[in-house]
């Protein structure tokens, strides 16, 4: 039987809220069997200065897949020596799970740039690709940009776009109010609240 399998990708500098809904709503609209929170690697030498370290993006990743049952976390990226590209991703999940079908989850930000990627036809070879808009009226630009990728490479291409605005949160939000000594109990989940706090992250 084919599983639905989605993808949640990002650099997660934390994970926060708006990232576990969108996934959360995209799994219950498609109804995946389960979604991969898969944390990109960052070279030691290309930390940001409010980068936390990758070991600490991971655990919190893992803190906040407890949160639902249809998430996973996986460190495929983080283990790989290199640039973390999408479409190499997909190539080895796709090899690891031949009958399975995959989504890949993205915003509205990212969206409409993917056509720019590595090797962009071999993304939408392996995936739906699956978009979520920051506000109501994103969805109009996201459904253009998405019949311009359908003329472009035609059935290869396969999509489909949230019609639920994300959460107004933002990595970068956390960690400023993180830095100011703000609440940030809203914006993530409890465990990774008290992760960032106990390692003293952000400061």
């Amino acid at each position: 039987m084919e599983q639905r399998i989605g993808i949640l990708g990002g650099t997660f500098n934390p994970i926060h809220n708006a990232h576990l809904k969108m996934a959360l709503d995209f799994s219950e609209t498609l109804h995946f069997d389960k979604v991969l929170i898969i944390p990109t690697r960052i070279p030691p030498h290309k930390r940001a200065a409010d980068m936390a370290s990758t070991e600490d993006r991971l655990e919190m990743c893992r803190l906040a897949a407890r949160s639902s049952p249809v998430f996973q976390v996986s460190d495929l990226e983080i283990r790989r020596s290199g640039p973390s590209y999408t479409s190499d991703t997909l190539e080895f999940l796709s090899g690891e799970n031949p009958e399975a079908r995959f989504y890949f989850l993205t915003g509205a930000d990212m969206f409409l740039t993917i056509q720019d990627w590595r090797r962009p036809e071999k993304i939408f070879e392996l995936a739906t690709i699956c978009a979520a808009p920051r506000e109501k009226s994103d969805i109009f630009i996201l459904q253009n940009h998405a019949n311009r990728l359908k003329l472009q490479y035609g059935s290869l291409f396969q999509y489909e776009i949230l019609d639920i605005p994300l959460m107004p949160v933002s990595s970068t939000e956390i960690r400023r109010r993180t830095r100011s000594g703000e609440p940030i109990d809203p914006f993530v989940p409890k465990q990774v609240a008290d992760y960032i706090r106990k390692r003293r992250l952000y400061q």
